[in-house]
């Protein structure tokens, strides 16, 4: 089931370099049980560019949010909880 994930995780890319999200490091690990997912995400850039350019727009976060749950959806999982991995009292979406 882990590579189904990971592979799931593999089809979702950034809009603004079509890179996926697992390769740019977004989702930093997950955690199954049974039809419930937990990922753990770091919406940070890599970037040295400029400070305010560090978090990802709200709009690129949602928008990748919702492609994700959409594949973990069709994996089959009820439940889906995409987290902050420094906060896990910060949840960016949910499902259902």
């Amino acid at each position: 089931m882990e590579n189904d994930v990971i592979d799931a995780i593999k089809r979702v890319k950034d809009p603004e370099t079509q890179e996926n999200i697992y390769n740019l490091g977004l989702v930093v690990g997950f955690t199954i049980d049974r039809d419930s997912i937990d990922l753990f995400m770091d919406f940070m850039s890599r970037t040295t560019s400029c400070y305010f350019c560090k978090i990802i727009g709200w709009d690129l976060i949602n928008k990748i949010s919702l492609e994700l749950i959409n594949e973990l959806k069709n994996l089959g999982f009820q439940k889906i909880r995409l987290i902050d991995y420094i906060n896990p009292q910060i949840e960016y979406k949910t499902y259902p």
